[in-house]
């Protein structure tokens, strides 16, 4: 057996491997979505969700962190679209799944992770209007325009 310990990676050193996050698009019973304004920048929104853990399920990552970001218990249903994202750092693959119904009984019960995100909103599903990341209006147009089901390769933005 070695004693070496293996060595540990330096600052500068980039990430191996890719990060795969999962998300839920939750409709409102009005035909909405529920948006939330990262906690970090402002000038963002996104789809309840984030980065799966090891030993998890996509399905699961995305259910625990709609929980953890809303404090509601979203089933992830239907899968909608999966995209490849080129980063500076490390790519990412982001995968979308469709949830129950939103009540109005539910968006009374959302309780936020502030330390995450601090706003919701209920917008009208026009991606190209929507105060979201121009990657995720992206995956939202092409799911609107193709249907469920589909991969997109996408550019990393400037």
């Amino acid at each position: 057996m070695s004693t070496d310990l293996p060595v540990p990676l330096a600052v500068t050193d980039q990430p191996t491997g890719c990060a795969v996050t999962a998300h839920l698009l939750p409709f409102h019973q009005l035909g909405r979505w529920l948006i939330l304004r990262t906690a970090r920048d402002h000038s963002r929104w996104q789809l309840p969700g984030g980065r799966i853990r090891p030993g998890e399920s996509p399905r699961q990552a995305a259910e625990r962190e709609a929980h953890e970001e809303t404090g509601l218990d979203l089933p992830a249903r239907e899968f909608l679209i999966a995209s490849w994202i080129p980063g500076n750092r490390r790519d990412r693959l982001a995968l979308l799944f469709a949830t129950r119904t939103l009540t109005d009984a539910d968006l009374d019960a959302i309780t936020l992770q502030t330390s995450e995100v601090d706003a919701w909103s209920l917008t009208a599903p026009a991606a190209a209007d929507l105060p979201v990341h121009p990657l995720l209006a992206e995956r939202l147009t092409a799911l609107a325009t193709l249907g469920p089901g589909h991969y997109l390769e996408q550019l990393r933005c400037p």
